[in-house]
């Protein structure tokens, strides 16, 4: 059984991957594998309600998404610190720079430091099928912050024995997010399912 954002735990570690409409519309864009969602939509999701008072935001957003994904940032309660950049290695898409990687945001809310200071902020992870982010993730957010783990957008479950809960519409969300239902709970609210899993 789910919970909701008004009964359920607070999470130390929030680790998102939005669908941004950000320019993800045309023939090759991410609207061709799953739903995606505006900015105003992705903002006026309760996430601060699901944050500790000292928690950490992990948050991956495209290129073009980046002033977007500042701002929702700051909008879930959590003030930018760095950022680490996934180096897919293969050539994708662009309109100027052709993409190769990928920028995953770091943001804080109250304290929530590292607790292993030699992690890089270089990602040499492999790529897998279409906005599948590395499996890698899991173990190295593990590593650098203590739990509870919440990840957003999720399509599968970690692979891992922590404190992990997950929501998104691919898979039996641990969660419930009032106005924003996922498979679990459609039955009982109304409205489209408005969840992905983000990027390209």
């Amino acid at each position: 059984m789910t919970s909701t954002t008004s009964d359920q735990k607070k999470f130390a570690v929030i680790y998102a991957d939005p669908p941004w409409d950000i320019q993800q519309k045309g023939a090759r864009g991410a609207a061709q594998h799953y739903d995606l969602m505006t900015i105003d939509r992705l903002k006026a999701m309760p996430v601060a309600d699901l944050a500790a008072d000292n928690a950490t935001l992990l948050l991956w957003t495209t290129n073009a998404a980046l002033p977007a994904a500042l701002e929702l940032m700051q909008d879930w309660g959590f003030e930018y610190k760095t950022n680490a950049v996934w180096d897919k290695y293969f050539m994708g898409l662009g309109n100027y720079f052709r993409g190769s990687h990928e920028l995953l945001l770091h943001g804080v809310r109250g304290k929530a430091p590292f607790k292993f200071r030699g992690q890089r902020s270089t990602l040499l992870f492999p790529r897998q099928d279409h906005s599948h982010k590395p499996e890698e993730m899991i173990p190295l957010i593990e590593r650098v912050l203590d739990g509870p783990y919440l990840e957003l957008f999720a399509r599968r479950r970690p692979n891992s024995l922590a404190d992990w809960s997950v929501w998104g519409n691919e898979i039996e969300s641990d969660i419930s997010i009032p106005g924003y239902p996922v498979p679990s709970d459609f039955a009982r609210q109304d409205g489209p399912i408005q969840t992905g899993a983000g990027d390209a």
